[in-house]
């Protein structure tokens, strides 16, 4: 990734770019440290790549599988991919991050699964530093009243995590970025998600 970046953008800086890529159990959290484990077929995986361009940065992130899925997993994984494609739905000018927040809550609890959002929906994107973090008043969270307006930049990126011991378990995460505009909102990250594209090996 960071050969790629280097290639297209030969002036810029290239602080703080990096993959994350668990497995199984280490999927339940987003940013989860990776370790040595072994993958197994029908493992359910987790991808997070992370370019940060001069001090501006993005993500894409993905849920994945080895070789199969079973069952369990599919109907958590095809519900956080429902969710995704509903809250996309919502960036629209004029809707607060709250009011978005309270219609995916809503979404989730009528399919019994909202007790296992982890956090947030989606966030801000620009400048980044571990110094000042992220512009916080763009979190689709309860508690920010923001009102979307065209141009800002935000993710779409529920999250359900089923607890080890469970049928399904796992951390499910779909990741796009949007650009509000006064019609549709434009995704701009470009890349499959779903059973479809996303199991490998």
């Amino acid at each position: 990734m960071e050969r790629e970046i280097a290639k297209r953008f030969p002036d810029a800086e290239y602080r703080d770019t990096w993959v994350w890529f668990q497995s199984g159990i280490n999927t339940d959290g987003a940013h989860n440290p990776v370790t040595n484990r072994k993958l197994r077929h029908g493992d359910i995986l987790s991808l997070n790549c992370f370019p940060m361009i001069s001090g501006y940065y993005t993500a894409l992130e993905r849920t994945l599988f080895v070789g199969e899925v079973d069952d369990a997993s599919m109907k958590v994984w095809q519900t956080n991919i429902d969710s995704h494609e509903f809250g996309m739905k919502l960036l629209r000018p004029g809707a607060s991050c709250a009011e978005i927040t309270m219609k995916i809550n809503e979404f989730l609890a009528e399919r019994q699964m909202l007790q296992y959002r982890t956090f947030g929906y989606g966030h801000s994107f620009g400048i980044l530093s571990h110094y000042y973090g992220r512009e916080a008043a763009l979190e689709l969270r309860e508690d920010i009243d923001t009102v979307l307006e065209p141009g800002m930049v935000i993710s779409m990126e529920p999250m359900l995590t089923i607890p080890e011991g469970m049928p399904g378990a796992g951390g499910y995460r779909e990741h796009d970025i949007f650009v509000v505009t006064e019609d549709e909102p434009e995704d701009i990250t470009h890349y499959p998600y779903g059973p479809a594209f996303n199991v490998v090996g």
